[in-house]
């Protein structure tokens, strides 16, 4: 088993999951994802499994303003049986409060991935946290 190929090929379907979220394409986004996800989004409830995360998804993606961005390609790590994965990222999120003016929010995501019988990555968890309160601009 190639490690550094496995490490590349986790890395680059982060990169994809990224843009679709900055894309707001949920059906893209969310087939990167297990059937039996964990999705532990910031201020939120945990949100388990694939529809369930479809449904806060295509929510989140329709909120006023909002707009990702993802600085840096971020980081893999493969495990050494080649089956689990995770990947460590940065976000930029902005999204309008109440009165319409915008705010944002930076952090960071983890994401643990495993291979399914494929030979695809699909993420079974992700959290993703911020830095600290969000900001008027």
């Amino acid at each position: 088993m190639d490690i550094d190929a496995e490490r590349a090929a986790v890395l680059e379907v982060f990169v994809e999951a990224k843009q679709a979220v900055a894309e707001k394409d949920v059906e893209h986004f969310v087939s990167f994802f297990a059937d039996d996800v964990v999705w532990l989004p910031p201020n939120a409830p945990r949100v388990t499994g694939k529809d369930a995360m479809r449904e806060y998804v295509s929510e989140w993606f329709a909120a006023p303003g909002l707009a990702y961005s993802f600085p840096g390609p971020g980081t893999a790590e493969v495990s050494r049986a080649g089956d689990l994965g995770y990947t460590v990222g940065s976000y930029e999120v902005t999204v309008n409060d109440a009165e319409g003016n915008p705010v944002t929010s930076r952090g960071k995501v983890v994401v643990v991935w495993k291979k399914q019988p494929d030979r695809s990555w699909k993420a079974v968890l992700d959290i993703w946290n911020s830095d600290g309160p969000a900001a008027s601009e």
